[in-house]
């Protein structure tokens, strides 16, 4: 039904803003822990980063935020679209 298409939709992107906060968060924090050498060619860290925030940016989380938002707000599951 459109009201369990809608509460999976919820699901979805309540864990797409949790993976992509904790995702970012954690490869922009590995360049504080290890320091300058984190940078070296030879560790290749920031490949992470550069892999992170490419797939987190093919589907933006400021939509998953509005979605949750207003299903916690009005009870409204949200409609299909470009980013469902």
């Amino acid at each position: 039904t459109a009201e369990q298409r809608g509460e999976v939709s919820v699901a979805i992107a309540t864990a797409k803003i949790a993976a992509t906060n904790t995702s970012l968060y954690i490869t922009q924090n590995i360049f504080q822990v290890m320091g300058a050498r984190a940078t070296t060619a030879k560790l290749n860290l920031d490949r992470f980063w550069r892999n992170v925030r490419t797939q987190t940016l093919h589907d933006p989380v400021d939509y998953k935020y509005q979605e949750v938002g207003e299903w916690v707000l009005t009870g409204k599951v949200p409609d299909p679209s470009f980013y469902s």
